[in-house]
């Protein structure tokens, strides 16, 4: 009888941890405070693409709370309050916060590119007078990915459109570049075997002495290794 009790008292107890530690869990990964909030704010966005509920919100990067809800504004309140906004979120913040001052603002961001979106506030100037309770804060429109690649295919077609419509004009410097090149190639060929013969002997500078058989440019231009013409040896 004793150690069915002992049994019934380790499961019971086992069972209770299991919940405790589920509990928390799920209090862990949803974000949940079991404090009262410090303090509320209101941004309205222009869009919360990619914004869930429960999402971080940042001070300057800085954690400082999550998003409570997020729901679409009214006609009558794009109207009147926020006629370039037409989401409002409502962020508890769970951290002490600086005065927020005028020209704060808020912008969708993530850490990388595959990374969960938060809500970031940018302070305004610490010179600025600070905001009133309740003012609604305004997020600054931020370009999704699927906006940033729609605009990065225009500018390319239009690059291929401006290629094709000035081919032309493109191959001609193309082949002035290539005739440029080549003679440089050889002035620089020319240069090295001049250079060589001074380093060699400085004195043929004043008094003179063999010349050095220099190769032709069609033999310069035509191959890819460096052609150094002969040094004399004497």
């Amino acid at each position: 009888m004793k150690t069915l009790r002992t049994d019934f008292f380790v499961a019971a107890l086992v069972i209770v941890c299991s919940v405790v530690m589920l509990v928390a869990l799920t209090i862990a990964i949803s974000g949940t405070h079991l404090t009262a909030p410090k303090a509320t704010l209101t941004i309205d966005l222009p869009s919360a693409v990619g914004l869930d509920k429960q999402a971080e919100v940042r001070y300057a990067g800085a954690n400082v709370g999550r998003i409570r809800a997020v729901r679409p504004l009214t006609d009558e309140e794009r109207e009147k309050v926020s006629p370039e906004c037409a989401i409002r979120v409502i962020a508890d913040i769970h951290r002490h916060l600086p005065q927020l001052r005028v020209g704060t603002t808020a912008s969708i961001t993530a850490d990388t590119v595959l990374g969960e979106k938060y809500l970031n506030l940018e302070p305004g100037p610490v010179t600025n007078p600070g905001l009133a309770p309740g003012t609604i804060l305004y997020a600054k429109r931020s370009a999704s990915l699927d906006e940033v690649m729609t605009a990065g295919k225009i500018l390319l077609d239009k690059a291929n459109d401006l290629i094709a419509q000035n081919r032309e004009a493109i191959d001609k410097v193309i082949k002035d570049l290539r005739v440029v090149l080549d003679n440089f190639k050889v002035i620089s060929t020319y240069g090295k075997t001049f250079m060589a013969t001074v380093a060699r002997k400085p004195h043929r500078l004043i008094f003179g002495g063999p010349v050095p058989r220099l190769p032709s440019e069609e033999k310069i231009i035509s191959t890819d290794q460096p052609v150094p013409a002969p040094v004399p040896k004497d």
